[in-house]
């Protein structure tokens, strides 16, 4: 509680007593009362600094919508991708498609030999060469090589049905081919040579027969 100073109670008293409000006893006990109040407001001044001031709370800024301008559509439904998912395999089905389909109408089929010497080589190796040589030069039959069968064969024709039928069914020793062969005819011996007609076809025949007449 804060004491008076006793010189302004002192005044109070006299200020009091001119005006005639009341003696010594009033004047002390209004002073009295005013110290009271003073003391009061003084003890109130300091709790009133102490207590907390209430914390300022922000201000609510309410969002402002902005409409969008009238030439753009608001999107309707969920948000789509512009290319369908199920349109992917078909972009990559296509580049593998443009890449076969010139070869599904394209002629499958390789390119076979067609010359007559180079498969009449191919027949004379399969079935010729392992009694007359691979080069014609003889062995268990006669040697070709060196234009010897056209020798022996000058028509084609003869050549040819030999190949065919071979010396089946010809005595051993009978003479065969050109009888104007220089050095006389070839003589067979008893089966020496096989008749092909049953395991070659006539083209085959006919190949082996030209490959052996130019190339040997």
């Amino acid at each position: 509680m804060t004491e008076i100073p006793e010189h302004l109670l002192r005044r109070s008293r006299e200020r009091r007593a001119a005006l005639g409000l009341g003696g010594d006893g009033e004047g002390g006990g209004e002073a009295e009362s005013t110290g009271s109040a003073l003391a009061a407001k003084s003890d109130a001044a300091p709790a009133a600094a102490k207590a907390p001031t209430a914390a300022k709370v922000p201000a609510v800024v309410e969002p402002i919508e902005v409409a969008p301008p009238p030439y753009i559509a608001p999107p309707k439904g969920p948000h789509k991708l512009r290319i369908p998912i199920w349109v992917m395999p078909v972009l990559i089905a296509i580049p593998l498609w443009a890449f076969f389909f010139p070869g599904a109408f394209s002629n499958h089929k390789k390119a076979g030999i067609t010359d007559p010497l180079v498969l009449g080589q191919n027949v004379y190796r399969s079935s010729c060469s392992t009694c007359h040589g691979s080069n014609g030069e003889g062995g268990v039959g006669p040697a070709l090589h060196g234009g010897v069968a056209k020798i022996t064969f000058p028509k084609e024709a003869d050549h040819i049905d030999w190949v065919k039928n071979g010396s089946t069914g010809l005595a051993k020793n009978a003479p065969y081919g050109d009888p104007n062969r220089e050095g006389g005819q070839r003589q067979a011996s008893k089966n020496d040579m096989p008749g092909f007609a049953a395991s070659l076809s006539p083209t085959q025949i006919a190949d082996v027969v030209a490959y052996e007449r130019s190339k040997l």
